[in-house]
This record gives structure tokens, sequence and C-alpha cells, in this order.
């Protein structure tokens, strides 16, 4: 088909033949690209024709072909042919900017050829990336490979790219413009319009790269600033794990100076080999203790992803000795609000035989940092123990914290203990609540009435004592603790533990360094100083005390220990008349002591003494009462041996037949089969009355 000539005016005036230009191309998108950047150039003064519209070439004037590769089948004459020189779209030369210098990409196009082409151009522009050619057919291995750039053809595009530039099809170079305007024989001052719209465009390009460039360093500037203000150590690192930065703490933590220029730029695995950085882009890493020469830091690793790729890592540390002694402020700040022990061993009222030796034994305890199980009666002043060891132990001036199970409903019991996130629970507070164990880190946490603990509760005691961490209800994050455990009870554990309510394991984990604090009855001598004390406590009057006031509560048995105690001098201080204590003023407790004590006639006692050696109903009841100051209850076995020890030889048939007869008499009580005997309260006046009996007969 003939192309018609048509006269026309193009550029300033000068008429003309109206020019045709055939562009033959791979594909109908390079031809559309091609051909539009003609048209605008030579404002559609051009017939530009399409390879399937002509059969050969003496119709055109010139012939623009995209590569070699695509004239073949074609007779070309030389003086009609230009080879398209191409460029980069530089719309779509930002996103070729943010790639890493180095990366390992994949160059995508329809050929071979251009595939080069392309690579040959981004080289010549700067980027130094390692690129292998991709085409349709490509035999190159691509393994490890996730990052392709190509021109056109996203179907072109193999599988497992993870990130992808699309650079457009490439323009035709200026040159390959102002060569077809020579060849056309045009004027070439439109040419050096479109040069200058170009280079134009190539500065407006430059300038929002360097106003870009100048918010990077201020936004560096800042980053820098902050990293530099916080006090943990801060290192990030690239893909190929090559340390990007690091902060003035990292410097001071690790103790390596001039850090910037030891370390930037350089492999992890060369310079800090126990960074262990996460592989994957969600492998989140919270609270990792890691061993660095003769420190112990607390590693956070946290992967940094962009468009779902992974850039890089920031790991942030401290020392946890520094992280210690945050803490520890934070503590003393709270100890001010009332965590801190309030007593000391001076606060322990008495001199008697039985509280000394005790008393040497709690400050032996106190030197160490083992968990103490502190056994006694209620009312004998555990916790005023616990404070005691608290306050004479290296602990000092970390908190103590005090719980009590019998009094604490199992429902709170965990959330109290071990804290909670915020929204864990209905009623939760907004920003979550540090449990005891927290609180008490460095410190002491006393556990009062041990013996109640519910069985879930138990579990979670054990597995603190055992890993010395703890999680907040509703968190993942493990914390660290280091609490002294002292524990309390007026129960036998040990009863407890073969009635099967109280954990075995967690038995012998508390029962490490057992105290026992004696009851009232074991140390009546303190009775005057311990009244002697409350009185002065209780009225600022100097008070006088009739001496058989004195005398009834030496003889009283006190089942409520020294709290019962307080109690009375209390009562009697506030009925007395005037200034003076007398027996009208002792409280009800006192009559109904009489009552029972008349109920222990000495008439049971000639009746026990029918039945058998009075000497070996003693020595059960004797067996029976020291038992109970240790909250035990003990059988048939222990008192054979308890006897024995006395030099009071009496059978198993023989204990048994007398604990029949006291039992009758309401002096001992015998549980279930297998879980032993107590004294009761009838019995302990009745074992009074046989040791005043005995006095008198010797």
């Amino acid at each position: 088909m003939m192309v018609e000539n048509i006269r026309m005016t193009i550029l300033g005036g000068d008429t003309v033949d109206k020019r045709t230009v055939l562009v033959v191309a791979k594909d109908h998108r390079t031809h559309s690209v091609f051909a539009n950047q003609i048209n605008d150039f030579f404002q559609n003064r051009i017939t530009i024709l399409h390879e399937s519209k002509i059969s050969n070439t003496d119709e055109v004037d010139l012939v623009l072909v995209s590569s070699p590769k695509v004239m073949e089948g074609w007779n070309i004459p030389s003086e009609k042919l230009i080879i398209a020189r191409r460029a980069i779209n530089i719309a779509k030369m930002e996103e070729l900017v943010t790639l890493p210098s180095d990366v390992r990409c994949l160059v995508v196009n329809n050929m071979l050829e251009t595939s080069y082409e392309t690579i040959e151009l981004l080289r010549n522009l700067g980027f130094q990336f390692d690129m292998v050619p991709y085409y349709p057919g490509c035999k190159q291995p691509i393994d490890g490979i996730h990052t392709a750039i190509y021109a056109e053809g996203a179907e072109l595009l193999p599988r497992g790219m993870q990130k992808v530039v699309n650079i457009g099809i490439r323009p035709l170079d200026v040159s390959t413009i102002i060569e077809l305007a020579v060849r056309l024989n045009t004027n070439v001052d439109r040419a050096n319009l479109y040069a200058a719209r170009y280079i134009r465009e190539i500065i407006e390009h430059s300038r929002r790269f360097y106003r870009t460039l100048n918010q990077m360093k201020e936004l560096n500037k800042h980053l820098d600033t902050i990293l530099n203000t916080v006090h943990e150590g801060i290192i990030t690192t690239d893909p190929n794990k090559t340390i990007i930065q690091i902060n003035q703490a990292a410097k001071n933590i690790l103790g390596i100076s001039d850090l910037n220029k030891d370390l930037v730029g350089k492999p992890v695995d060369e310079v800090l080999p126990w960074l262990s950085l996460p592989e994957g882009k969600e492998q989140i890493e919270i609270n990792k203790v890691q061993a660095v020469q003769h420190l112990n830091l607390v590693v956070n690793n946290t992967p940094i992803t962009l468009e779902d790729e992974k850039i890089g890592v920031v790991t942030a540390f401290q020392d946890v000795t520094n992280i210690q002694k945050v803490e520890q402020e934070v503590r003393k700040e709270l100890q001010g609000k009332g965590l801190s022990s309030k007593y000391t061993i001076k606060d322990i009222i008495g001199k008697s035989e039985r509280l000394t030796s005790t008393l040497d034994v709690l400050q032996k305890i106190s030197a160490t940092d083992k968990t103490v199980l502190i056994l006694g009666e209620n009312g004998t002043g555990k916790e005023l123990f616990a404070h005691s060891i608290h306050s004479l132990s290296k602990r000092r001036n970390g908190p103590f914290l005090p719980v009590n199970f019998a009094g604490l409903p199992e429902s709170l019991a965990e959330s109290e203990l071990f804290g909670y996130e915020g929204g864990s629970f209905t009623g939760a507070k907004k920003n979550g609540k540090p449990g005891l164990f927290e609180l008490a880190h460095n410190g002491t946490l006393f556990l009062d009435e041990i013996g109640d603990a519910s069985p879930s509760l138990q579990a979670l005691l054990l597995r603190v004592l055992q890993e010395k961490q703890v999680m907040r209800i509703g968190g993942q994050q493990i914390i660290p603790i280091d609490v002294r455990i002292i524990a309390a009870t007026n129960r036998s554990l040990k009863d407890l533990v073969e009635e099967g309510k109280f954990r075995q394991d967690l038995y012998y984990r508390l029962f490490v360094l057992p105290l026992r604090v004696p009851s009232l009855r074991e140390r009546r001598e303190d009775i005057p100083l311990l009244v002697d004390h409350f009185i002065r406590e209780n009225t600022v009057v100097k008070v006088q005390m009739e001496p058989a006031v004195m005398h009834r509560l030496l003889t009283y048995d006190w089942p409520g220990n020294v709290r019962e105690l307080n109690s009375v001098v209390q009562y009697m201080t506030s009925v007395m008349t005037g200034s003076t204590i007398t027996e009208n003023d002792l409280p009800e407790q006192f009559r109904e002591t009489e009552q029972l004590v008349r109920e222990t006639k000495r008439g049971d006692m000639e009746e026990l003494e029918a039945k058998g050696e009075l000497l070996s109903f003693f020595v059960i009841l004797e067996c029976l009462e020291q038992a109970k100051s240790r909250l035990e209850c003990v059988g048939r076995g222990k008192i054979v041996e308890f006897a024995s020890r006395k030099g009071v030889p009496i059978t198993d048939q023989q204990v048994r037949h007398r604990m029949d007869s006291l039992k009758d008499l309401g002096y001992i009580f015998s549980g279930r089969r297998g879980q032993g005997s107590r004294i009761t309260d009838k019995g302990l006046h009745m074992l009074s009355m046989m040791k005043q009996s005995m006095e008198l007969r010797a």
C-alpha cells in the first residue's frame, strides 16, 4: 500500500511533505509508547505506521526498530534505519533508589537482548545491583533471588519474588528523538525545546530527591538524637545481618570505644557473635537473657518489615544489673507507700530460755537467703518473726510484702500474686497491675497461712519457686524475679500432705529452714514482760495489778497465745476502776476456765490412776502437748518412742487402752484412722494438775 504524500506546514511555517515513520517493536505496548512520544514531539505532524499496515519499507521515510532482534524478516535500507536508543522513565527511578545497593535481582524483559540493554542502562545510571537477565525460556537458576525489576509484561515474572519494581516500558532516549528530527529534515528548534523539557524533568526529580534526601538527613539526625537519649543499647542491622546503626548506650554497656568506627558496616556474626538474630520476618524475641563476657543482658529482637519484606532487625538490650537498679529505685518508692518491713527482732518481747533459743536460730536463718517455714499456733506472732528475719537479712533494704491465704479469696489470689495485663478480665485496671512477686523483687514475700492455699495456687507457687520467674495474667512476657520466700502456717503441712490436701513437692520446697515459734504456754515466764509492754501500749496511766491477777494469767493455758494476752490486757485496762486491775476485771474466758477446772476434778486423776500407772497417762498427755506446739497430731508409735526416751516403758497395747480412757474423759481427740490424736483444752488442764501434783509429791 502506497502512502499518500500530503503538503502541510511544519514548525515555523516551513512547507514540506508530511513524512511517514514505520515503528517496528516486539509488542503493541512498546509501539504505543514510541508512537505517543513521537507524536508529542512532532505535534502529530508525522504519520506513524504499524508494521501490520505495510508490506515493505519503500513506502516510508524512516524505520524505527525497538531492537536489532525485531529486524528479522525485514529488508530495511541503512539510510532509512534507526535503531532505538532507550532511556529509563524518570518517574520510575525513585523506587529503584530505595533498593539496597548490593541487592541481587532479576531484570525481566521479553527478550534476552532487551534484558541486557536494561542492565547496561541501569549500570550507566549508577545502579550497582547484582543484576541477572531473565526472559521467556530462560534457564538461568534463580535460587535465592527474591527481587525483580521489569519493564513490561508482569506475566513474565517468575514465582517467589518478594520485591518487584516496575520501571515501565523504556521510552526513546532524547538522542533518538533528535536523530528522527534530523533525518526527517525538520526544524531542530523543537528538538532543543524537547531536550530542555527532558532536562527540566530530570532537574525536577533531582530537586525532589534532594528534598527527600535532606528530609531523610533531618530524620536521621532526630533518630540519632532519640537513640542516644535512651538508656537501652540499640543496634540495627540490614537483611544481610550487617550493622548499620548503633547508639551511645550500646557503646557504654558493651564497654567498646569508637564503636561506630569499629562495628558499623561489619557482619554481626564476626564482631558480635553473641547477638543471635531471628530469621523470620515475624519472629519477635522478647526478654531473652544472654551472657556476654562478664555481663548478663536482657535482649529484645524485633524484625523491621516494609511492604511485607524484612529489611532488617532492631536489637535493644540492657544490662540486667541496671534493670535491677531501676527496679530497686521503684521498689524503694513503693516502700515509702507501706511496702517495707515494720518490725525488727527488738520488737519480740521476752527473755525466757525457750524464746532465747528460738531467736538464736532466727538470727542464723536470717544470715542465709534460703526459704523459711515458720511453724506456730495462732497468735504466736509468726509475722513478727518473719519481719525480724527480713530486717536482719541482706535484703533488709528491699521490700517486705505479706499475703495471708486464709483471708484471700481464691478468685483474687492469682491476680494479687502474679499481677495482670490491662483488659485481662472484667474489672481489670486499664494499664494492668504488678503482682506481689514483682513488687517484692530483691526483697521478701511472706506467705502467711500457706496451708490454706488452694491446690491450683499451690501448683503456681511451686513453679515460681522452681523457675524464679512469673508471668502476669493475660500477658506473654516472662518476668524474672529475685524474691526470698518466708512461709508460715498454724497447721501441720505434713498431715495435710498425708491427707492429700497439700502438695508434697511444694512442702519440701518450703521445708528448708523450719523455725518453730513457741506457744505462750511454753514461755510463761515472759508473760509479766508482755503484760507490762501491752499496758504501756494501751494506756498512759501507771497501772497496778493485784498478784492474784498475775497468778491467773500465769496459770491460764492461752489457746490464743500472745494475741489473746494482748486482747486480755486491752480489756482489763478498759474496764478497770481507777488504776488497779483486780480479778473482777478479768474477761469472760477466765470464768469459763474456772468452770473447766471444776470439771477437771481431782477425782478424774484418781480414776486414771486406777486404770493404770498415772505416770503413763502423764507421758501421753505431755507428748500430745508438745505435738500441739509443733502443730502435729501423733499416733501410738510416736507416743511409745517418746515414753521410752522419758524412761517410762510402755507397750503399744497399753498406749491404746490409756488413750481410750483419756478420750472417754474428753482429754484427747482422735481423728480418723491414721490421722493421729491431739490434746484438748480440758486435757491441758489435767496435764497442768498432774504437774502440780507431781511437784507437791517431790
